[in-house]
């Protein structure tokens, strides 16, 4: 696989995989070395088809680095947070209601996804997947999960209980696997020109490999502090979905 094969979004790059990053620090934010996140990343990797960014918590998005993004040519992938207890449907359902503000205060248009991030110790119920999902589909938004898909933790049984009993809901689902992360792309410096030669994201029991939506197969790559001297880096993805980039990001 050559660089030209991950870059392009266009009718005749349905079969290819796209490359984008999710970042724990804004784009537009400018490093040690005066290059932005976004120069660092092309400089580091190539040019990303899509770049997830936090709407919620700390060095969230704003509308300056929307359009500084815009401007690059890339699209804008959302992710949220929630913190509070996540076991019933009511929990998802306020929530999300809460969280709609945020997203009618970036102007993150309807048909977007929206990423839930779940962590791989968090206790989350197929309950709560069902009402978060379901408050955004009757907003007008698709509903996300970044989750670790590796059958040892809670994510697969939950999602799958889901897929079984909620089918009308979960297959509307995306999904984002954090797992597996490839060694080799464990704290990468020298990620330039070299990617999985597989699409090999685990999945949820209750759906295929080929179902998988996003794969984060890298993390915590090209560390470099920022102006404040805080340590950055940028998190690896492929999708072979076309719809995800030209349809559900903004």
């Amino acid at each position: 696989m050559n660089e030209r094969d991950l870059y392009g979004v266009d009718e005749l790059s349905k079969d290819r995989l796209f490359f984008g990053v999710d970042s724990n620090v804004r784009a537009n934010n400018t490093l040690q070395n005066n290059l932005t996140q976004f120069e660092w990343v092309k400089r580091n990797k190539s040019h990303p088809n899509f770049w997830f960014r936090n709407i919620n918590g700390k060095n969230s998005l704003t509308i300056e680095e929307i359009d500084f993004i815009r401007m690059c040519g890339t699209k804008i992938g959302a992710v949220c947070r929630d913190d509070g207890p996540k076991e019933k449907i009511i929990q998802g359902d306020i929530f999300v209601s809460g969280l709609l503000n945020t997203i009618n205060k970036l102007r993150i248009p309807q048909g977007s996804a929206i990423f839930i991030a779940f962590d791989d110790d968090d206790i989350v119920s197929t309950e709560y997947m069902y009402g978060y999902a379901q408050k955004l589909l009757s907003s007008g938004f698709v509903p996300g999960f970044k989750a670790n898909t590796d059958a040892h933790y809670p994510f697969d049984k939950e999602f799958s209980r889901g897929i079984k009993y909620e089918n009308n809901v979960f297959k509307k689902c995306l999904v984002w696997a954090t797992t597996p992360v490839i060694d080799e792309y464990d704290g990468i410096t020298t990620t330039h020109l070299i990617h999985p030669e597989n699409w090999l994201p685990f999945a949820p029991s209750g759906i295929t490999r080929n179902d998988i939506d996003v794969w984060q197969y890298g993390r915590k790559c090209h560390p470099i502090n920022d102006n404040f001297d805080e340590e950055t880096f940028f998190n690896v993805n492929l999708t072979n979905n076309f719809d995800l980039v030209n349809k559900y990001l903004f």
